[in-house]
């Protein structure tokens, strides 16, 4: 057999294979569109029933002010008020909620009052809708005949979609409950029962969110349900029949399968042709080994995930940048970037959300940065830029386009979240500064934006560095002085009209071995922002506690920040140093601030209960200068409010302090709190205060702070001079 047989030969032994694999690729190019467009129905299926289940939460979630509230347990079941249901339930719960359909039901299911399209009706109007809620009443009235699960849910809600006529709704069944001290008549308390229509605004919603194509509801038998659109039963009527949401289903596998149809068959067609091509086998096998390398070598200088440069390209790019300084004047700009709380969307989200939100980062940089920028990602959810040939004001303005560019909400697979950044620039023209010191300046920079209130860019500035360093070493300072317990406390007296003292706050004190005393001000964020306040408000009550024991009668006031307030062994430690202490919990008044409450989660409020349960005393500090509201007195266990000394400062001669202090006083006298005026520095103040009928008072007038035994001193001296 000569050579030219051989190679016939092989050309067709090479065609078939490539023909071959052509059609088997085509066919499974087939199946798996296919597969695909089932998994994209199927998708599109689960996350329009996530976004049902997540729009009933929601407005479960709204309606739990309103039905956890003791004032709603006084005025629609002790001695119902239908002034204040149409006001409060009506006006509220229809009118700002958006609830079409509004009905209170009593203690025996029977409707009270009722609220239908922004208007009072007739009780009797329910007759409508009660055939719709009776299954979801008996449901909540199942749980309610449990208390322990009353108490593990807070809230008692059971939601359905259902038929009203021809409109479908979603009813709503909620369970009204005290959130304090209020009783109910009987062993059953009422029933809120709500409805919203859900076509126009559940087809919208999922339309814009989940790009739905030709979304609807409609109503069908069972026997309609079999059918090629993607569907969602939604609810179900009183006569059996199926409420569901349509759409027709994106198809992707097919549309892959119809643009690739005219390429199977061109490769078809270039087998058949190629194979004539053989000798050229060599020549490609060199070209594929060369692109191999290419890629190889890209891969080696980029991040996976983004494409962008990694920190190997950064520093050759930089390294280029900063030599051209040399050859030819100019100035040379870096770009610190972090994104801010990103490591919230990986806990909350997962880390496939986290990888989205980085792939979303890059994107925008790509379209906010020059050609001939470098943009890097230096790691996790770090970025960087290198700006060559720039002024301060081209520095400046392209960090602004980052700030601006990377703000805002982003969609992602699992939910939205929320985006913005901190930014560090360094400007340089001097080639003799090397490129390492470029981006650590870059780097101080981006500190100070992100301690500055992140959001927002800052330029480096050589001061800068100073002041890292002084508070890295206090710092390390304040560390050394917990290990070493070189924290002290001293005690300022709380005293009632009369002056004499009921009771001391402690205050943590440090005196620095080398800048003396160090002011409370200055180390008490510093412990927060690098994470020791929890060791240090530790070690404050540590000590109040040894503390206390030394006196008798005394109220002991601990300040607790809302960093410690949110963590979850914060209650557990406190209970620690009372059994280690021997101290008592209803020697304790706990000072909390509005922060702490600002976040109003479930953590924050079972802590506040177990404290409370524990015989701990708790003070709202510094109330009426944030975001107070009669919400949080009634949510969370309050004993105390502490009028803030920026009120108290211009009393008597201010009006407007004057009436701030008085609505204090008075609102908490209505709710059976005590108040506290802090910062009283003369004998006007006082004496306004008294006045007012503020019964506690604190501030340099009555008493400085002071060490332990001090206190005691002046504990000693009062007796004497009453005996």
């Amino acid at each position: 057999m000569d050579r030219r047989n051989i190679e016939l030969k092989i050309f067709g032994l090479v065609a078939g294979m490539a023909a071959g694999m052509i059609l088997l690729a085509g066919f499974a190019l087939t199946i798996a569109a296919r597969h695909a467009d089932t998994r994209e129905r199927d998708y599109e299926q689960t996350l329009v029933g996530n976004g049902l289940r997540q729009r009933a939460k929601e407005i479960q979630a709204a309606l739990n002010p309103y039905i956890i509230w003791d004032e709603a347990i006084i005025k629609l079941d002790n001695r119902f008020d239908p002034a204040w249901a149409s006001q409060n339930i009506g006006q509220s719960v229809g009118g700002a909620l958006g609830n079409e359909v509004v009905f209170v039901l009593d203690a025996d299911n029977k409707s009270i009052y009722g609220h239908v399209a922004g208007k009072d009706v007739p009780p009797t109007a329910y007759a409508r809708y009660g055939g719709r809620a009776t299954r979801l009443i008996e449901k909540v009235r199942e749980i309610e005949a449990d208390p322990k699960k009353v108490a593990e849910l807070r809230a008692v809600h059971r939601s359905r979609v259902t038929l009203v006529g021809d409109d479908p709704m979603l009813i709503t069944v909620s369970l009204v409950r005290p959130d304090l001290k209020a009783r109910t008549r009987g062993p059953r308390a009422p029933l809120l029962v709500t409805g919203t229509p859900v076509a126009d605004s559940v087809v919208k919603a999922f339309s814009d969110r989940f790009l739905l194509h030709d979304a609807r509801i409609q109503v069908v038998q069972d026997t309609q349900l079999a059918t090629p659109a993607a569907q969602r039963v939604i609810g179900k009527t009183a006569d059996g029949r199926r409420i569901v949401m349509r759409w027709t289903p994106r198809k992707p596998g097919e549309e892959l399968l119809r643009s690739a149809s005219p390429i199977l068959g061109a490769a078809l067609l270039a087998a058949v042709v190629g194979s004539i091509l053989l000798f050229r086998t060599t020549r490609r096998a060199v070209k594929k080994l060369l692109l191999s390398e290419a890629e190889a070598k890209h891969l080696s200088l980029h991040d996976p995930l983004t494409g962008l440069a990694n920190r190997t390209l950064f520093t050759d790019r930089l390294v280029h940048a900063h030599a051209l300084l040399r050859r030819k004047s100019g100035l040379l700009g870096v770009l610190c970037i972090d994104l801010d709380r990103f490591k919230e969307v990986n806990d909350s989200y997962g880390h496939d959300a986290g990888d989205q939100l980085i792939r979303e980062v890059a994107r925008r940089l790509k379209t906010i940065c020059r050609d001939t920028d470098t943009i890097c990602r230096l790691g996790g959810d770090e970025f960087a830029i290198i700006q060559p040939d720039t002024t301060p004001a081209g520095a400046a303005a392209l960090a602004q386009r980052v700030v601006e560019g990377l703000s805002g909400e982003v969609d992602l697979t699992i939910g939205r979240a929320e985006l913005s950044c901190s930014v560090g620039v360094a400007v340089v023209s001097d080639a003799e500064q090397g490129q390492a010191e470029l981006l650590r300046q870059a780097d101080v920079a981006l500190y100070r934006a992100k301690e500055g209130g992140r959001g927002r860019y800052c330029f480096f500035e050589p001061e800068m560095d100073a002041a890292l360093r002084l508070r890295k070493g206090l710092e390390r300072d304040l560390r050394t002085a917990l290990e070493t317990e070189a924290l002290k406390v001293a005690y300022q007296p709380l005293t009632d009209a009369r002056g004499q003292i009921i009771g001391v706050e402690a205050l943590a004190r440090w005196t620095h071995p080398e800048r003396g005393e160090i002011a409370p001000a200055i180390f008490i964020p510093l412990a927060e922002s690098c994470g020791l306040i929890g060791a240090v408000g530790s070690a404050v009550f540590r000590r109040a506690c040894y503390d206390s024991l030394r006196w008798s009668g005394l109220e002991v006031s601990v300040n607790v920040s809302a960093l410690q307030l949110a963590d979850p062994g914060f209650v557990d430690d406190m209970v620690a140093v009372l059994a280690e202490t021997g101290a008592r919990a209803d020697v304790f008044m706990l000072e909390i601030t509005e922060t702490a409450l600002l976040k109003d989660s479930d953590g924050v409020h079972e802590a506040l209960r177990r404290l409370k349960r524990l015989g701990f005393r708790l003070a709202l500090d510094d109330f009426g200068t944030g975001y107070a509201s009669l919400a949080y007195l009634r949510r969370h266990p309050i004993d105390k409010l502490k009028i803030d000394r920026s009120f108290v400062s211009s009393l008597p001669g201010n009006s407007e302090s004057l009436a701030v202090a008085s609505a204090i006083v008075s609102l908490a006298k209505s709710l059976g709190l005590k108040t506290t005026a802090e910062g009283v520095e003369t004998q006007g103040q006082l004496d306004a205060l008294i006045k007012l009928g503020c019964a506690e008072f604190q501030g340099f007038l009555l008493g400085r702070p002071m060490p332990a035994d001090a206190i005691g001193d002046v504990i000693a001296g009062a007796r004497e001079t009453v005996r």
